[in-house]
């Protein structure tokens, strides 16, 4: 893929917010867009001097992603967890959406490799078993991919990542994070510095969430999740005590219930599943490491 080509593919694609009509039903439609990154996290640092930071990068798809759908989506109401250069956490940028009540979330990003041959798109949600956030993302793969002429990665839950992701995991809402390319790649990333690289990117993602919209959307339910208990007290324990060192690669979280049975008021637990059998798994991985009593929790999603 040549400079050119992109250069040419801008000229139709720019200007695309003029001629676009408006979408159908797209009335209390809360969209929350999320620029990763920010303040003293750059995320993937430039390059060189007349490169710019991944959190620039971000900032200025998602501005323009706004843009596109304020100008012909007028009915949709538009927020961004960060609308300037500021540090924003992981759970500040869930809690926002939350909050606000928001129908979708959509978190961007731009990629990074050891491999500096690797490029493309990628789209990331929490399970394949939410047919919202893979509709979503299988349209967001044939704008930016097919139509885009991007190199598409395709999407991956948490599965594929063998990890979860914060922001595609705990809102309430479905929720999908868009690698926008690799920074590491050096086209790519001068592709992704130029405004002509960042209108397509954003212009892409602005048919795919208007085709998204007007189509006939799956239902996502998150009302209920799986916690898996790995243990309860009458004592409160420290998040960082040995009690928990074989699990490093979990978030343990205290839970406090006044009115705990037996006077266990204090109750520990880990993971965030929305279907049983992924929770079990959990359970299962978690008893080997030493914690036989182990059991998934259903929860209301609060």
């Amino acid at each position: 893929m040549r400079f050119s080509f992109f250069c040419f593919l801008y000229l139709s694609i720019f200007t695309l917010p003029a001629g676009v009509g408006k979408a159908q039903n797209s009335n209390n439609i809360i969209l929350v867009i999320d620029p990763g990154h920010g303040g003293a996290d750059p995320g993937k640092p430039k390059g060189s001097k007349n490169m710019k930071h991944e959190k620039d990068i971000n900032l200025a798809i998602a501005f323009r992603l706004g843009e596109y759908i304020h100008h012909n989506l007028p009915d949709v109401k538009v927020l961004y967890t960060r609308s300037s250069d500021v540090a924003v956490s992981l759970q500040e940028r869930v809690d926002f959406a939350n909050k606000h009540n928001a129908t979708y979330f959509i978190s961007i990003h731009a990629n990074s490799s050891p491999n500096v041959a690797a490029h493309g798109i990628e789209v990331h949600i929490h399970s394949h078993k939410m047919p919202a956030s893979v509709q979503w993302a299988k349209i967001i793969e044939d704008e930016l991919g097919k139509k885009g002429n991007r190199q598409n990665r395709g999407t991956l839950d948490a599965k594929d990542r063998g990890k979860n992701l914060f922001v595609v995991q705990r809102p309430k809402m479905p929720a999908i994070l868009v690698e926008t390319g690799y920074l590491t790649h050096r086209e790519e990333e001068r592709f992704l510095n130029t405004d002509e690289g960042q209108a397509i990117i954003a212009s892409g993602l602005y048919r795919a969430f208007k085709r998204f919209t007007q189509s006939k959307t799956q239902e996502e339910k998150r009302d209920k999740v799986y916690r898996v208990q790995i243990m309860a007290s009458q004592k409160p324990i420290s998040i960082d005590s040995k009690v928990f060192e074989e699990l490093d690669d979990y978030k343990v979280e205290e839970i406090y219930n006044p009115n705990g049975r037996n006077g266990y008021k204090y109750k520990y637990v880990i993971g965030f599943e929305y279907d049983a059998e992924a929770a079990w798994a959990l359970a299962r991985k978690v008893q080997k490491l030493g914690y036989k009593d182990a059991y998934p929790v259903p929860e209301k999603n609060e």
